[in-house]
């Protein structure tokens, strides 16, 4: 029996509030852990997007990376007595407007170089609030349901 869209989008929605609610920080908002597993996922697609030299969706990412790495600076002052929002602004944006320079640009040398460079940025804010255990790294190949290639006008 086909799905209806009107079911299917339903029933997606309900299982996104499960999922996103159960995973919520007291104060009704995304926990730290969702909102890194947010930018980790950003992250691996502005990956795949500047690999693929297509500024458009690099810089797509790049807004929701930016848009997320700004919730955690305007909302988690701290985490594990650790100023997260503060080492945010100071270690990971810096980097990411570097970034965004160079994919504005379709600088791809630079982007590559600067791509390693917000890497280093996100191991660098995990050092200082004590979670040097996480190490975000190049991902290898791609995982997802999506073509990041430059489509043809």
């Amino acid at each position: 029996m086909p799905l209806n869209r009107k079911h299917f989008l339903g029933s997606a929605t309900a299982v996104i509030a499960l999922a996103f609610g159960s995973a919520q920080s007291g104060a009704g908002e995304p926990s730290l852990a969702v909102l890194m597993e947010r930018m980790q996922t950003y992250t691996h697609k502005l990956q795949l997007s500047v690999a693929a030299r297509n500024a458009p969706l690099a810089g797509f990412y790049l807004h929701e990376l930016e848009e997320t790495a700004e919730f955690i600076i305007e909302n988690i002052e701290s985490y594990d007595d650790q100023p997260v929002g503060q080492l945010t602004q100071q270690m990971l944006m810096p980097a990411v407007e570097l970034l965004e320079g160079a994919v504005d640009d379709a600088d791809w040398p630079a982007s590559d170089v600067r791509f390693g460079a917000l890497l280093e940025a996100c191991n660098a804010c995990h050092m200082a609030s004590a979670h040097g255990e996480i190490r975000i790294v190049p991902a290898s190949g791609n995982p997802f349901a999506q073509d990041f290639t430059v489509q043809g006008d």
